[in-house]
This record gives C-alpha cells, structure tokens and sequence, in this order.
C-alpha cells in the first residue's frame, strides 16, 4: 500500500532510499515515516542520518500527548513513545503495523541514542541511574 499524506501537516511524502532501505519524508515539515523494522535497519548503517534533513526541536510533551496523530498507513491513532537515552526524544508508533514516524531531526537524535559508546560511559551512566534510584 502506497502511503502519500503526511501525518503530522497534510503534505506530500516522498520516497527516499538510503542502502537499499526505503523511506517517507514529508516535503514540507520534513518528518520521516519508517515501516516496521526501517529504524532498527537504519540506525545501524553508519551514515544513515542523512536522511533526516530537518532540525529537531523539542516539543511540548503536554501539547505533544494531546495531539491526536493517525498512522499514515492503517490510519488508526498512533501511540507516542518516550525514547529516554542520551537525548530525551518522543516519536509516535503504530501498534497496528509498527511503523515510526519521527518530526524532523528525531531520527537523528533516535540514531544518537544507540550509538556504542565505550564501557567507562555506560559504567558511569549505570552507576548515576542507580544514585538515582536508591535516593
């Protein structure tokens, strides 16, 4: 099934290929749209960022979890999700056919948050979510 509307502003999405992984961007807010699977293919290909052309700029949680966003491919009403990593990031998914839809700059924040960093910075960032815990 062909997706062509974005959900987020109405406009159109274009397809965009990156290692043989095709993707939605919508033309004008630059939001991408990722089927099943996409995310986890694309953030482990180095230089896969690039198809995230727009800035990120943080939303509003509160306003963010009252707007009602439907999948752009089985057009129920997606959930958000709350990515809290190295950048704290919402993104909203379809609990039908698992899609992601990412606003411009997410994905790029979402490849951010899974990139491998050396055992000394997880070790501190464990023993910091313990502190955290037990305080």
């Amino acid at each position: 099934m062909n997706i062509s509307i974005c959900p987020k502003c109405g406009g159109n999405l274009e397809k965009i290929i990156y290692e043989e992984t095709e993707v939605d961007r919508c033309c004008q807010c630059l939001g991408i749209w990722l089927d099943s699977l996409e995310a986890e293919q694309l953030k482990n290909i180095k230089g896969s960022e690039i198809i995230d052309s727009g800035n990120f700029q943080e939303e509003n949680p509160s306003e963010s979890l009252q707007k009602k966003v439907n999948c752009p491919r089985c057009q129920i009403s997606m959930i958000k999700i709350l990515d809290f990593d190295e950048y704290p990031l919402w993104y909203e998914t379809c609990l039908k056919c698992h899609g992601l839809w990412f606003d411009a700059g997410e994905f790029q924040q979402f490849k951010q948050n899974f990139q491998h960093t050396g055992y000394l910075a997880r070790a501190i960032k464990i023993l910091r979510l313990r502190k955290n815990t037990l305080s």
